[in-house]
């Protein structure tokens, strides 16, 4: 606990000087002469063309701090993307680049976040399901329109046969519309910088505010496979956020308040997503453990993945920071591989890379940050009794279903029965990809943010269903008509044989002797050769 107080200690030294130089850039700018008439002017006109657009700036706190629209859309004459327009040469679309001049810290935690990252799914199978197998290959429009839009695509620009850019009557350059509007939290900006501000902040008031709502968050974090904002609402502390005031008054969430936002000194009621994954908070010693924009850095399993893995951070001697699987972390000085996504053209190419690392955070210590902001609600044996629930659900799933799915498939394509994607074949493909993408995902991240209804009757409930009645059966099926028959139904019964399965065979429950007797003819049958 002592070297995590002493990291926090450091990295709140280097935020407050990173922050203060920052502060000064920018001050020096706001103040130019030049800047504050290109501000007026677009004021003046834009007060005509789009009313609304200038009422959400001069509510905010850029308008306070005299933050105008040259202030952000200036671009540098090399510029490409830059355009003149009405005596000022701008840029349409803002990237972190941009919000950097005046908020480092936050862009560089942001940066090194798995939202920054969640472009990557440009070269995973999720994209395959929505660029390939459910749009045209000329549009794309499912990818376009759902995916891209809360991971991010890579912003590209209309070209010539030549190459060259294409610009509309106005003098500014023409992006492809299907990358386009995009405020994706992983979008890849046309300067090669990840992400996107304004998928919390949105504009024209970038509102801290409204960032740190929990429905803020449901944009992106609801549905099939990663219904957080459900979890969330059913869960004790969502049903105490929405039972409290929101305004600045007694067991109010003061959630209206404009700057820092400190759980245990301007709110008490709840948590919302924001408090938990990012927010400041107050100690029991009276201290305050600063914010961060780093989504990443109180998480200490990956509840995404098939398979969940603990998360080690590593930062190599460069500062490229990455996340290490593992219960035991890479030491300093290790070479350690990974996996890069760079812009080309526009395109996202993966790479492997090797690079040393320099500094390690170990998923325990991820873990204590997290558990910090429990504490400041909750007993800590009541924060490390929970852990204990949810680390024994993870556990269950990864090492009665997982592992013993995954071993399944990998024997599968090892002899050719699995092929490619799998979607191609009957329907094993959809099978398995949702039992860990949709159930396992909503399982796991039920139990972590206590929604039991998601951990259960919509995770182990389906999870268990759909491997023993359908995954299991169809692999028979498959190695059946593959004339590999016998070997897979050897493996489904040494399996079947260890002791979390006994149920299939004893019914478990000498109660309910009858009705297990019936469901093991069932099965008895479907995994019959």
């Amino acid at each position: 606990m002592k070297l995590g107080k002493l990291i926090v200690a450091t990295l709140l030294a280097i935020g407050l000087a990173s922050s203060a130089f920052a502060a000064t850039k920018a001050s020096s700018k706001v103040r130019n002469e030049g800047v504050v008439d290109k501000n007026d002017k677009c004021l003046t006109c834009h007060l005509k063309e789009n009313r609304s657009l200038v009422d959400q700036w001069d509510h905010s706190v850029h308008a306070d701090s005299k933050v105008g629209c040259y202030t952000c859309h200036a671009a540098d004459k090399k510029d490409p993307t830059g355009y003149e327009h009405e005596g000022a040469f701008i840029k349409t679309i803002m990237t972190p680049n941009d919000c950097k001049f005046c908020h480092e810290n936050e862009v560089k935690e942001m940066t090194n976040s798995h939202h920054a990252t969640a472009g990557q799914i440009m070269a995973s199978l999720d994209n395959l399901l929505g660029e390939v197998i459910a749009s045209f290959p000329d549009t794309k429009a499912d990818a376009v329109n759902g995916c891209w839009q809360c991971h991010g695509s890579v912003v590209a620009f209309q070209k010539d046969k030549k190459g060259k850019m294409i610009y509309n009557e106005a003098g500014a350059p023409m992006t492809t519309y299907m990358t386009w509007p995009n405020s994706g939290i992983g979008r890849i900006n046309p300067d090669g910088s990840k992400g996107s501000c304004n998928a919390c902040h949105s504009k024209h008031d970038f509102s801290s505010s409204r960032a740190r709502q929990p429905e803020n968050c449901g944009k992106c974090h609801l549905g099939p496979d990663h219904p957080q904002k459900e979890i969330y609402e059913e869960s004790k502390h969502g049903i105490a956020y929405y039972a409290s005031p929101k305004g600045a008054v007694k067991g109010g969430m003061n959630i209206y308040k404009k700057g820092k936002w400190i759980l245990g000194k301007d709110y008490h009621a709840a948590p919302t997503c924001s408090t938990c994954h990012m927010g400041a908070y107050k100690t029991s010693s009276g201290g305050v453990v600063k914010g961060t924009h780093n989504v990443s850095d109180r998480i200490s399993w990956n509840l995404r993945a098939p398979l969940s893995v603990k998360l080690n951070r590593v930062i190599f001697e460069d500062g490229t920071v990455y996340d290490v699987a593992g219960e035991k972390p890479p030491r300093v000085g290790d070479m350690t591989t990974y996996k890069a996504y760079d812009r080309k053209g526009d395109k996202l190419v993966k790479s492997m890379k090797k690079k040393k690392v320099v500094k390690v955070i170990d998923w325990k210590e991820r873990r204590a940050n997290m558990q910090g902001v429990c504490v400041s609600c909750h007993s800590s044996s009541q924060t490390l009794n929970f852990y204990k629930q949810y680390d024994s659900l993870v556990y269950t799933y990864n090492n009665k279903f997982i592992k013993p799915g995954l071993k399944i498939v990998k024997e599968m394509k090892k002899d050719k029965i699995w092929k490619k994607s799998g979607f191609q074949q009957d329907d094993m493909g959809y099978i398995w990809f949702e039992i860990w993408h949709h159930e396992g995902r909503r399982a796991r991240h039920g139990a972590a943010m206590m929604g039991p209804d998601y951990t259960h009757w919509h995770g182990m409930y389906e999870v268990s269903r759909h491997f023993y009645s359908k995954f299991l059966p169809k692999v028979q099926k498959m190695a059946d008509k593959a004339g590999k028959g016998a070997k897979y139904k050897k493996m489904i019964a040494d399996l079947l044989a260890k002791p979390e399965h006994v149920w299939i065979k004893t019914g478990g429950n000498p109660n309910n002797a009858d009705f297990f007797k019936e469901l093991n003819a069932e099965n008895k049958s479907r995994y019959k050769q």
